[in-house]
């Protein structure tokens, strides 16, 4: 049986608030992630996703429960390098990832630092480059680009180390809808053609329709995990926690509790459509 990608057992984290107190932002988390799959974990502001986020790498290290990158214990300093090259990061702000005036110099930092042959490094820029579709902007001043372009900058300069995962921490919260539209187009490319895992933590429910599996999370703790389409379903529950649904399964639900024949459970515009169609 194949090693899951990212294993958390029994996983907690306690932020100091004050002397003697603190707060549980992620209390006893088991779950598996399996390697090549899309994850998306969504939750109201508090719900604990960005600390999970963090945990995932070695960024943080659990209070109570221990994370598994490929075997690897995250608590282990002596493969914490391991760690956090099976697992890159990406984050909402992309200026704070940037480190070089252009963007190739940029995306071969990180594998200069981990001592790849300058060959190597250049055929990694190469490829992360081509992979986010910026090749013609190699020679170009970062802090000039848009917002989508830093964002995906960010990504060629992870993408660069050769993580096995890759994990995105509310990574298009600060981009307009085209950014966010190139953003995703990026990450669905390297889940579908690449085979890599992808953890998205967002607020934006039709980012999270795009995943395999979606994950809510409240109060530090996992509330539901399944199909994107399953989890939907349950807007009673995903109401009382504060968070939303896409447009289309919230105008399916609507229809179906004004008595007509309509699956809530739809999360595609083509299928309400056709089942409108078909009712008329």
């Amino acid at each position: 049986m194949a090693i899951p990608a990212i294993k958390l057992e029994n996983v907690s984290f306690s932020y100091p608030v004050s002397e003697g107190e603190e707060h549980k932002a992620v209390d006893c988390v088991s779950l598996e992630i399996e390697e090549g799959t899309f994850v998306a974990l969504v939750g109201h502001n508090g719900s604990g996703k960005s600390t999970l986020a963090k945990l995932l790498n070695g960024l943080l290290i659990p209070t109570g429960g221990r994370v598994l990158v490929y075997g690897v214990d995250t608590d282990d300093e002596k493969r914490i390098f391991d760690v956090r090259s099976s697992v890159g990061m990406v984050f909402q702000n992309p200026d704070n990832q940037m480190i070089a005036t252009n963007v190739e110099d940029d995306i071969a930092f990180g594998p200069e630092n981990l001592g790849v042959p300058r060959e190597e490094i250049i055929s990694r820029v190469d490829w992360a480059l081509e992979k986010v579709g910026m090749s013609e902007f190699r020679h170009a001043t970062p802090f000039k680009m848009s917002g989508g372009q830093k964002q995906r900058l960010a990504i060629a300069g992870v993408l660069a180390i050769k993580p096995r995962v890759m994990v995105l921490d509310e990574s298009t919260a600060m981009l307009d809808p085209k950014g966010r539209d190139e953003v995703m187009k990026v990450v669905r490319q390297l889940n579908r053609e690449e085979k890599m895992t992808v953890v998205h933590i967002t607020h934006y429910m039709d980012e999270a329709l795009e995943a395999d599996r979606l994950i809510v999370m409240n109060d530090g703790r996992i509330v539901l995990d399944g199909k994107p389409a399953d989890v939907f379903a349950e807007h009673e529950l995903l109401t009382r926690i504060k968070l939303g649904v896409p447009c289309v399964t919230q105008l399916a639900v609507t229809l179906h509790e004004a008595g007509m024949a309509v699956d809530p459970r739809i999360t595609d515009e083509e299928a309400l459509v056709d089942s409108l169609c078909k009712l008329l």
